[in-house]
Parts: C-alpha cells; structure tokens; sequence
C-alpha cells in the first residue's frame, strides 16, 4: 500500500488475556488457505529463479521478525500477521480466480465501506497491562510518529465504544486493516518478539488501513516469487489482493517498504529468498525494520485526504507533497529538503554533505562516519549531478556495513531511477563489491547512514560512457575522501 488500502470487517473482538487461537477457529480459514495455495501454486509453477541463479548472502540475524514471533499462528493469520475474515478470503480467492481466467482488471478503487473504514474522528487507543514496558514505549513512538507524519489524530481512550486495544498476550504481532466498524474494542497484538519499532509502526499502520506492499495486484512488474523457495502449504501467504479491495493511488511501489516482506520470508533456507526484486540493485532494500518510508506516509497521508486540511496549495519538486501539520511546508522524499523539497536535505554535520559535480573523468569517493559515545542516527546527503541529459555510473569498490535485510541500519542509498519517491539502491553487505550502478537521470541523491556502528564505503562515479572511449590514469585520479565522526 504502497502498501495499500482495504477495508472489512470482523466480528467483535474483546480481548484481555484471550489468545488468538480462542478467538478465531482453524477450521473457518483452512479450506480457503489451502484454495489459495493451490491458486498461488498453479500461477507461479513455472516461475521463479532456480538457487544456482542466486549468491547466497550471509546477512546477519535480524533484531525482530514477524513470521517467527507468529510461527505457532501460521494457519490463522494471513500473510503472517494480518487478522481477516473468512469472507474477506473469500473475496480474494473469487478475484484470484477471475484473473486467472484472463479477465481484464478494472482502475483501482476503494471498496463500499470507505471512508467508514478509516478513523475520521481520530484514534482512541488504550494499552492493556498485559504490554511489556518496552512495548508500551515502542508503541507510543510508533503512534508519535504516525500523528506527526499525517493528519491522524491519536488520543487515549475514555468512553468510546471504537477504539484499538493494544495487547501483549503472548500471541504475536498481529492486527487488522482499517478500522473495524462492527467492532468496539479492535486488538493489535504486540506480543513477545515484537516491541521492535518497525514491528509496531508496521501493526499500526495495518490497523490504520495499509495492507502488504507485496500483495499489490502489480507487484509481478516488480518482485518475482520463488514458490520452490517456500512450503507449499504456505504458499496462500503470496496471494495478491485485487483492485476491488484496494487502492495503490498511483503510488510507486516501494520494495524497501515497512510493509513489505523480507526476501527471506516464509523461504525454506534462508540463503535462498522467497522474494528477488526483478531490478536485482533493489534486492538489498527489501525487508525495511527501521521503520515506515516516505512512499508509507505518503499513502496514509493520501488515504486520509490529509492535504485538504490545508487552504492552498504548494508547488512541492521531486514527488514532494504539502505537509498537513505544517500547510507552508512540503513533506520530502529522502534526501532532499527545504521549504518544496528543492534543496539538498541536511546532513548531521557540517563536515559532510551537499553537491558533487560530475565529469568525464573518474574519480574516486570514499566516506566513513564513525560513531563514539552516544550513539545515534548520523545521515550524510550528497546530490550526485551530471551535465543534462547524461547518467552517471557508480562502482562500488568495498562496501563495510551491517549487513542485514533491508540494509536499514550503517548503509548507502543512491537513488538511480527517475521516480526519486521510492528507497533507492541500498548497499550494507560485502557481496555488493562490484556493484556497476546507472543512473536513469542526471541527479542522484545518496544518502550514507550510520546508525550502530561505523559505516565505511568507497566508490568510483563518472558520466555514462557514450560512444568514446575513458582513459582512467590511476596515479592522477581525484578523490574526495570523508570521515565524519561529529
């Protein structure tokens, strides 16, 4: 949604120390997982990479995972986390069906309940003591941020009969999509292994009406599904929701999504992805924990009609749109900044950051930002930008980062397509040496990221080649060499 929108309803829910598998019978969802599963399976047979067509990437355990803190809820949950109905399934099996019969799909648009499924009054929540208190703070963090990046309104509850219910039972992470009109208390579960802050601003941003990135009807144009790569009783997980449960508002999709799953997910071996992105640069950007991107807020922000909260309009550059907390002001894609998102975003010192001229000559770029005593977020923003109408080529010589899904911790992004929204090319392992990167303009912004601990990376850029030959004198290369530590 970008991720998406949707909106059903599910019977009401109350819930204090009742588990999920209480709450929902096995048996109501079974026959139409295992339909969906034959659907998925029949579609994608011939699909997919074989594992000789994949570099096995070593990455780092990740801090939290949905599908494992919900493994034991695998055959009530849908796509590992979402709580629906057994008529929402229903719905999607019938579409699934429809287009496998080739039938053309309509423009997307939102379902009948809208904007009864949306928190037009704003958002009364409670957080039961069942909560851990490390829950209980990423929760709030993740409800600051959402009312901070939108027009939602969040208060705590006092006599509303419709409100969410934060609850830490032991049963997972788990949510439903868009606000439950038959429903007064609507639980989201942040249980045992989920306190992390994209595991809470994910839920969230479910329960607020965004459905998988993954699940877009389009998303064969952008990630290719492995179905060898996971259990087939598992493949129902991989269906796609049709045009009449969502709406993607003409959103790009977002692989490097908080809404979207890791490659790894559901996977058999996870040296093997489930997920490939069909631009293989992207490949590294997906299975975003940090937290929800600009494509993210832009979709709620969307959904909510957040921008009719302001009186005029702003002319806002690069995909930037108007700010509805701040109506002067436009809310930016990542790595630029200023009052309409014409400028360079500012970096975390002034010893790092702004515009870099590029020529026909190579030159050689090397930035390391260490970290010491407090740690803390440390983002430096360069404008990469060539002569109109040229592209500029990136290699990547070495490449010292964290290396985990997403590469949403010490990292580089270089944003090389012409749609500037979207997270770009990011690069935290030590497979990505090597790494040829092209630009579809003139402009790439790169953003370089340390969060945990000192991130290192070094690269050559240049103008595309056209027809003429580079000469590359190693001895006379310029090189521009950072090290940023405050």
């Amino acid at each position: 949604m970008q991720s998406f929108l949707f909106l059903f309803t599910l019977p009401s829910l109350i819930i204090s120390q009742t588990s999920l598998s209480e709450i929902l019978r096995r048996s109501d969802r079974s026959r139409l997982f295992d339909t969906l599963t034959e659907i998925v399976h029949e579609e994608y047979k011939d699909k997919g990479q074989s594992s000789d067509q994949i570099v096995p990437v070593q990455y780092q355990r990740r801090e939290a995972s949905i599908a494992a803190a919900n493994e034991k809820l695998q055959d009530i949950l849908y796509e590992g986390d979402i709580l629906v109905t057994p008529q929402f399934l229903e719905r999607v099996v019938d579409a699934s069906l429809r287009r496998q019969g080739n039938r053309l799909k309509r423009q997307a648009f939102l379902d009948a309940t809208y904007p009864m499924s949306i928190w037009t009054e704003g958002v009364p929540y409670v957080l039961h003591p069942s909560l851990s208190l490390s829950s209980r703070a990423s929760i709030q963090r993740a409800i600051s941020f959402w009312h901070e990046e939108t027009c939602i309104n969040f208060r705590p509850r006092t006599n509303e009969v419709q409100y969410l219910n934060f609850v830490g039972n032991g049963d997972g992470c788990w949510s439903s999509v868009g606000r439950d009109t038959k429903s007064g208390p609507q639980p989201v579960s942040i249980g045992a292994g989920c306190s992390h802050f994209g595991v809470t601003s994910h839920e969230l941003a479910h329960a607020l009406g965004l459905f998988h990135e993954q699940s877009r009807y389009d998303r064969d144009r952008f990630v290719t599904l492995n179905t060898n790569r996971v259990p087939r009783r598992l493949l129902y997980n991989f269906a796609k929701i049709g045009d009449d449960e969502l709406t993607t508002y003409s959103l790009p999709y977002d692989v490097g999504s908080v809404m979207h799953y890791a490659p790894t997910e559901f996977a058999i071996d996870r040296r093997f992805p489930a997920l490939t992105s069909v631009d293989p640069n992207l490949q590294f950007a997906m299975g975003n924990l940090y937290g929800p991107t600009f494509v993210d807020v832009a979709l709620l922000n969307v959904h909510y009609n957040c921008a009719s909260k302001c009186r005029s309009a702003l002319n806002c550059a690069n995909g930037g749109y108007i700010d509805s907390r701040k109506c002067d002001r436009c809310k930016c894609p990542s790595g630029f900044g200023g009052r309409l998102c014409d400028e360079v975003d500012v970096s975390f010192s002034q010893n790092c950051g702004g515009i870099v001229q590029v020529g026909e000559d190579v030159r050689r770029f090397t930035i390391t930002i260490r970290q010491s005593g407090m740690i803390r977020e440390k983002d430096c923003i360069y404008h990469f930008v060539a002569p109109p109408r040229r592209r500029i080529l990136i290699n990547v010589l070495q490449v010292d980062g964290t290396c985990v899904e997403g590469c949403h911790l010490d990292t580089a992004e270089f944003k090389m397509v012409a749609d500037l929204r979207p997270v770009g090319y990011r690069l935290c392992c030590n497979e990505q040496r090597g790494s040829r990167l092209v630009s579809v303009g003139n402009i790439v912004p790169a953003i370089f990221q340390s969060t945990r601990k000192t991130y290192s990376i070094r690269f050559e850029y240049t103008l595309q080649a056209v027809r003429t030959k580079r000469r590359v004198v190693q001895s006379d290369m310029q090189q521009t060499i950072v090290d940023v530590e405050n």
